[in-house]
Formats: C-alpha cells, structure tokens, sequence
C-alpha cells in the first residue's frame, strides 16, 4: 500500500472531528453521569497511583478493550502494532523490539515492577511473554535509570496484572484458533475466601505447528508449544493497603527440523531442540501509611534456564543421536529487594521518595569463564543501590522534580545518574512536560565472561568493560478533555537521545597482553568494546477521538538514527530517519451491537552506513537498506450476555506481508546482494471466544 495514501486517509480522518477541540462537549443537562476509567490510573516510576493525566512521566497505557481487539496472545501480537515501537523477528531467539531508535537491550520490561530475566543476545523474547491475567500494560520512553536501574536507558514497559474483581467467583474461559496452524487456550479462577482475602489461578497453552513457504523439512518458523500459569494470594490489610504474594510459571519447547543431508544414501539431518522455563516468585506490599506517606516493598526471585540439544536423526531407521559436545544448558537466577517510600502531602508544596534497590544476577553454564570465581561455570553480579526525589510545586500547576541514584557493583563501576522532569499544567486540558534524564546499560554477565569456542565461533568475553550512559532530553505538549463516554486526546513530543560507550561485538587482537579492537579484520577473534556512539532524535505526534460508537488513534513518530560514520565520509548526513505510523479505528454498528476495528501499521525504510573495501583497497562508505511495508489487522468483536461472552473473528496481516527484502553494499557490480528480513507468518484468519461468569 502506498505510504502516501495512508498518510493522507490519516490526516483526513484527524482534522474531520477536530471542532471539538474549539467546543466542549455537550451532555445532557438533565442528565446524571457516572464515568470512572480504573485503566487512566499508573503506577510505573510514580510515588502512589496517579492519574495518568496528573503523572509527571508521559504514561501511555494500553487498556484491556485495546488487547481484546488486537485478540493479542502475548506481548509481540499486542506490541506490533504500538506506535512508537518497531519488532524485529527471529526464527530462534524469537521478537525483540525497538523503542524509538533504542534497540531492546536498553528497555526494561517488567511485571507489576519486577524485571522480566532471561535475555538472548540482548533482548528478552516478547513472544514468550503472555498475556493471561494481564489487565493493563503502561509504556514509559526514555530513561527511568533513577528508578529503575540498568537497562532502563530506553524505557520501560509495566505489564499490571489483574488484582481484584467484584464478584466472590468469577471463572474465565478463553480459546483461540488462526488459520497459520496456532491455537490458544486458557483458564482462570478468582474466589473472594473471605472479604479481604481474593485467591486468583489461571492456567494456558498455546501451540503453533511452524510455517514455510516451502516444502523443506526446515522451516522458516518454527514449531513451538508453551505451557504457563499464575497464581496469587491478596491480602487486604486495611482498605488502602494489600500484602500479595503471586507465582508465575512458563515453559516453552521449540523443534528446530534440519535439512536432509546425503539424501541418496544413509539420509540424516541435524535437529536441534530448544526448552525454556521461567519461575517467578513476588510478594508484595504497598499501601497507604497514614494519611500522609505510600509505601510499597517488593521481594522478588527469578529463575530462567534454556536447554538446547543438538541430534543426529537418521532416517532409514527413524533413530535420533545426540551429539557430543552439543548440548547447552544455560541458568539466570535474580534475587531482588525493592522498597520505595514517598510522602503525599496534600496541602505542602515539597514532596519526597526515598528507594533502595537491592539485587544479585547469577548465571551458570558451562560457556560462562568468569575468572574472578573460584567456581567453574558460575558468576554472579551483585548491585545495591539508594535513591531518591523531591517534588516541588513552586507556583500553582507548576511541579519539579530532581532524582539521582547512586550504586554499589561489585563488577564494575555504577555511574552516578541524575533525572529532572517539569509538568506545567496551562489549563485542566493543556499540559506541558519537559525532562532531561541520564540511563545506564550495564554489562551483562555474558559481555563479561561469555566463553563461545567451536568451529564455528570464537567469541570471548572482556572484563575491562564499563557500563553504557545516555542522556536524553525530552519535552512536549499534550491536550486531553473527556466527558462521559467522549475523548478528545492530542500530544506533540520531541526527543534526543545520546548513547556513550556503546558495547558492541567485534574482532579484537592481543598487544601486550591487553585485547584491543583489531586493525586487522579478518582475525575472525570476537570479543565485546565499549567502542561506539549511538544517537536517536525525533518527533511523536499522537491524536485520539472517542465517541460513545466510535473511536480514532493514530500516531506518527520520525526518528532519525545516527551515522556514526559521518565523521569520515562527508557525503553521509548525520542522521537518517525514518518515518512510522500507526492508525487504529474502531466503529460500533448500532447500540450493543459489533464492533468493527482496523489497524495499520506503515514501518519506514531503514537505511544505515557501514564502512567497506573497494577492489581498489580504499575503504568507502556503503549503505545497507531494509524495505518498508505496511501491516493491516481487522476485526469483529461482539459481545452478548452484559459483555459475559466475548466474540472477536478477524485477519492479521491482511496484506501477506512476509519478509523484506534487504540491500547491502555502494551500488556498484561489485556490491552485495543482501538479503531479506523476516516480517511475520502472512495473512492469518482467527476466532476467538472468552466467556466471564461472575457468581455471588
């Protein structure tokens, strides 16, 4: 579809109801209206839950009717279409994501506030995240290092989960089925044991039967089941204060089907087989002391492992080999304490949080070297850190608010990181809010201590690395006016972020005993460098119109990537942006009756430069360039029984959109041909039904 077109129905479909915002809306004046949106309260890097349009951060929360529309499984289905992040795929490591221009190594992800481990080259599988029991899910950009630490130099992404109902039982029932061979069932029970005790369950599986658009034995995507459940206990101490303990379980078995080999006699192939598990233990406390303080304490222990096993299968007698050497079990355990405490004076113009944050990262496997532990295949990184704001309100409508964290780690040096943010209220719908904030990446225990040694690899880890710091600026206006059922929403945002001491992978010498980044390229000797400059700037313009039966979303984001190789070839601009958008539409026929939504997603071009070798010998600037392609997703959703019994039929990806082709070199006959990206599966038609049964 062609980008301009898009963006043209867009710009249409903006200014058409834009009178509203000249003229309030109008409402009955005999009328008695009762309108209270739970999902416009947030909770992520806030002193107490807040109302999103009071909070200090810029909060976007995706609410629970968004996730039944997108009928979204987990947080890859839910997130591909957000207009501001852009999914990359992979057959094995699974969805990654990136956060205005900030790949997913610098997000942080979290569950109701505690870490999501277990990261693949970086990146935590967004595919692996499901979405059962999930209420809510509350996406900051930009840095949250004060609050949250390392890998928080992008964002942050809050999934809530569900902690309470209005019925003393309520059951949930949920099945799924798509044409693209994935099926999706689950089940949860929520019992009140007394007025202040709610024990909640829910269990799910999900199964995909893998796709190619070939008939090879190896496919393109993989074949994989996934087994997950929670449940939690919550404890009403007082009727501002809950104490809950919750336990989350998930596993997932991937078949990766080789090629078969020496077809003609003795046929074989290499099959490899891929177990990840997750445990999460949490108990919580937050709460009101007082009529003046919050507190909220959280107890967390986390544990991630992943298995792959490599065989020989042989096809005369169907017999499976493992082979030697080749199988790898990797464990991450996390064991955190987190407490905020925060002053809510209602009447004073200073507020306060104070924080600790106490954590230690364990890792065994035997490709983990960490010379500094006397024990073969184990490391662990400790970190303890202290922090704190004061919120100042000198005029009315006016806040500031100064943070800084300070850390202990015993393996490397902690930077010291600082956050100011602004919020200027003009009026009750126009708001003002302005940040200047540092982040901070720390090195993982694989960059320091990684040990990947075969015939094929030779990849090492360097303990002379130093964390990542950015700084990020960020400021914006936005407009919101709601009256009952009706939603006007208007924001312009502008970013700039710098990332220094980048760690990336590349080939390395030894001089005097020290590694140092190769002159040489060709050694084929990797280890990590804090060696580059990373830089995103750009501009992100939202606009929303609800209705009572009808409702418009869109966004638009340009985002400019730094060329780090400008400084060498002055033909290279310093930037290169690209330009995303996203457009959701939703129109209900008649009073109850369906609901019909459409979502489009244009993802820009992207183009980056890379230094390489002419056949002269002269090193000259080439471009790599993946193709843009646009993704559309319809659906109908019906619901019957006083919303008891949900019904959403659709498409995804109606355009078949697979892969993207990828172009690499200076454009001469001697320049690379590239290759493709993988999209998504193609178009895929599904059905889903959710039944809700209150009782008592």
């Amino acid at each position: 579809m062609n980008r301009r077109l898009i963006l043209s129905f867009a710009l249409i479909a903006c200014l058409h109801p834009l009178d509203g915002l000249a003229q309030p809306l109008e409402q009955d004046p005999d009328s008695l209206s009762m309108y209270f949106d739970l999902s416009e309260i947030v909770i992520t890097a806030q002193y107490a839950p807040t109302d999103s349009r009071s909070a200090l951060h810029d909060i976007r929360t995706i609410k629970p009717d968004v996730i039944q529309r997108r009928a979204a499984n987990n947080l890859e289905q839910l997130l591909q279409r957000d207009p501001s992040i852009r999914i990359n795929q992979d057959p094995v490591l699974g969805s990654s994501l990136n956060l205005l221009g900030v790949d997913g190594q610098g997000v942080k992800i979290m569950i109701d506030g505690v870490p999501v481990i277990g990261r693949q080259n970086g990146n935590i599988d967004l595919s692996q995240i499901n979405l059962a029991n999930i209420e809510r899910v509350e996406i900051v950009e930009g840095p949250l290092g004060v609050s949250y630490g390392t890998d928080a130099l992008g964002g942050v992404i809050n999934l809530i989960t569900k902690k309470s109902q209005l019925d003393k039982l309520q059951i949930g029932l949920q099945s799924q089925v798509e044409s693209r061979g994935e099926n999706s069932y689950q089940a949860n029970i929520g019992f009140q044991l007394t007025p202040n005790l709610l024990f909640q369950v829910n269990a799910g599986y999900d199964r995909f039967d893998g796709y190619s658009g070939d008939t090879l034995r190896s496919v393109t995507w993989n074949p994989k089941a996934q087994t997950y459940g929670s449940a939690s206990l919550r404890y009403n101490l007082a009727e501002d204060a809950h104490l809950r303990y919750a336990f989350r379980h998930f596993q997932e078995d991937v078949t990766n089907l080789g090629e078969i080999r020496r077809p003609q006699y003795e046929p074989y192939a290499f099959d490899d087989y891929y177990l990840t598990q997750r445990q999460d233990h949490n108990l919580t406390f937050d709460g009101a002391i007082g009529e003046k303080y919050y507190l909220q304490t959280i107890a967390a222990y986390n544990q991630f492992k992943r298995i792959k096993n490599s065989f020989r299968f042989n096809f005369e007698d169907a017999s499976e080999e493992l082979l030697d050497g080749q199988q790898d079990t990797s464990f991450f355990n996390a064991i955190q304490l987190r407490s905020t405490f925060a002053s809510q004076y209602a009447e004073s113009k200073l507020n306060f949080q104070l924080g600790i944050d106490l954590r230690r990262d364990d890792a065994i496997g035997a490709r983990i070297q960490d010379t500094l532990d006397a024990n073969g295949g184990f490391s662990s990184i400790s970190d303890y850190a202290l922090f704190g704001s004061l919120q100042y309100e000198p005029f009315r409508k006016t806040q500031i608010q100064l943070g800084m964290r300070y850390a202990y780690n015993n393996r490397y040096k902690a930077p010291l990181i600082p956050s100011i943010n602004l919020r200027q209220s003009i009026n009750k719908y126009w708001t003002i809010r302005a940040s200047y904030a540092q982040g901070f990446r720390a090195p993982s225990i694989k960059e320091l201590y990684f040990n990947f040694i075969d015939i094929n690899h030779f990849i090492v880890g360097n303990l002379d690395l130093k964390a990542e710091k950015s700084d990020n600026i960020q400021a914006g206006i936005s407009y919101q006016k709601s009256s009952g059922s009706q939603e006007v929403r208007f924001s312009l945002k502008g970013f700039y972020n710098d990332i220094r001491d980048r760690i990336g992978l590349y080939e390395y010498e030894i001089v005097d005993g020290e590694l140092i980044p190769a002159t040489d390229t060709t050694t084929l000797l990797y280890t990590y460098f804090n060696q580059s400059v990373y830089k995103t700037q750009g501009l992100r313009l939202q606009f929303g119109r609800n209705f009572s039966d009808f409702r418009f979303n869109t966004g638009l984001s340009m985002i400019g990537y730094y060329n780090e190789d400008h400084q060498d070839f002055a033909d290279i601009d310093p930037f290169t942006y690209a330009l995303e958008l996203n457009t959701e539409i939703a129109y209900q026929v008649m009073d109850k009756g369906p609901e019909i939504s459409l979502f489009i997603r244009n993802n820009d071009k992207l183009i980056t430069y890379f230094p390489e070798i002419n056949e002269d010998g002269e090193t000259i600037s080439a471009q790599r360039i993946q193709d843009g392609y646009t993704l559309i997703d319809a659906s109908i959703k019906q619901t019957l029984f006083k919303d008891r019994i949900s019904l959403v039929g659709g498409v995804r990806n109606l355009l078949d959109i697979q892969q993207t082709n990828v172009s690499a070199g200076d454009g001469s006959a001697h320049s690379g041909n590239g290759g493709v990206a993988l999209v998504g599966l193609g178009r895929s038609f599904f059905l889903s039904a959710r039944v809700d049964l209150g009782l008592f």
